[in-house]
């Protein structure tokens, strides 16, 4: 049936095109050194481990990682102290971030295929600036006209929020588009409760869900390459 031919392919942002994780991991050994070498008396191993802590109590776009570190370690003497050592995390992260967040190699050259015959399009959890941010640094942003992002809905997947307003926006039925995404949860389940079809990005580092067997997806994407069966 036409109307259950493929029209769109959206796609999760983080670690689904994105090596996010890789990008996390060097920012944070990075921003740990700095923070040691502007004075901080912590072992690398241990401030390492407390920023992955609070990602995981904060969530993974958390802005103020470096403060939140800081202030419940209390190794500074006053605030002139602590603003010092917070800015040497900071500025360590930004430049190693900017040299380290890339797409997944063969990225480019499947989304160059597909948008010559799909309308591609994002649905990301991660804020307006972030998003957007991430994908000029990747070289991604043109092939993607649509693109929807927390700030949009102030949803998160697997609410149906991001979902109906990526419908609304594409005018497509829920056959017609393919949702690519890391997270069992938030999306593939996300989108096959609204009628999608799905592919699992199973390559991706994001959190694997106890339910894999449950959840079950139209496809399994070992590597982004696989979309090339499109």
């Amino acid at each position: 049936m036409a109307g259950n031919r493929i029209r769109c392919i959206a796609f999760d942002l983080d670690c689904t095109m994105i090596d996010f994780m890789s990008m996390k991991k060097a920012t944070a050994r990075a921003a740990a050194r700095a923070m040691i070498k502007a004075g901080l008396k912590v072992k690398e191993k241990e401030l390492y481990r407390r920023i992955f802590e609070t990602y995981d109590e904060k969530g993974i776009e958390y802005q103020k990682t470096f403060a939140h570190v800081l202030w419940k370690l209390k190794k500074w003497k006053d605030l002139n102290e602590f603003e010092r050592i917070q800015q040497a995390g900071i500025s360590a992260y930004l430049q190693t971030k900017f040299k380290t967040l890339r797409a997944y190699p063969e990225v480019l050259s499947v989304l160059r295929r597909l948008s010559k015959k799909y309308r591609l399009a994002v649905v990301t959890d991660a804020p307006r600036n972030k998003a957007w941010q991430r994908l000029w640094l990747t070289g991604l942003w043109h092939f993607f006209p649509l693109v929807i992002t927390y700030d949009d809905t102030k949803k998160f997947k697997p609410h149906p929020s991001p979902f109906k307003l990526l419908l609304k926006k594409t005018g497509l039925k829920p056959s017609e588009i393919l949702f690519v995404g890391d997270n069992l949860e938030r999306d593939v389940e996300g989108a096959k409760r609204m009628g999608m079809k799905t592919a699992w990005a199973r390559y991706g580092v994001g959190i694997r869900s106890r339910r894999v067997r449950e959840i079950k997806t139209h496809n399994i994407l070992k590597n982004f390459k696989n979309l090339n069966r499109y």
